[in-house]
C-alpha cells in the first residue's frame, strides 16, 4: 500500500514537532550537537556494540557511525519512536 503524500507530510510535521520539544531548538537531527543527541536519546549498549561490530567489517570512521545515528534518531521519529530503534540502526 503506498502512502499518500498527504500523510507523508503529517508524519514530517509531527516528527519535526517532536525534534522540537526534544531540543528546545528549531533544529533538525542532522545540525543538532552530537552530545545533545546523546542525551535526549541514548542508543542501548546492545545498539552500540551492534553498530561497533558493522563499522569494523565495513572499516567505518566514527564520523559515518555518528551520521548512522543520528540518520536512525530521524527514522525512528518518523515512525513514531521516541528512542531509536534497532531497526532504524540497521
Amino acid at each position: 500500500m503506498q502512502e499518500s503524500s498527504i500523510a507523508i507530510r503529517n508524519r514530517v510535521e509531527t516528527a519535526r514537532l517532536r525534534q522540537f520539544e526534544r531540543y528546545q531548538l528549531e533544529i533538525t537531527n542532522a545540525k543538532v550537537q552530537f552530545e545533545k543527541i546523546t542525551q535526549t536519546s541514548p542508543i542501548t549498549s546492545e545498539q552500540q556494540r551492534m553498530l561497533t561490530n558493522v563499522a569494523v567489517k565495513q572499516n567505518w570512521s566514527n564520523r559515518v557511525q555518528i551520521k548512522i545515528i543520528r540518520l536512525a534518531r530521524t527514522i525512528s521519529g518518523l515512525t513514531g519512536e521516541n528512542k531509536i530503534t534497532d531497526n532504524a540502526i540497521w
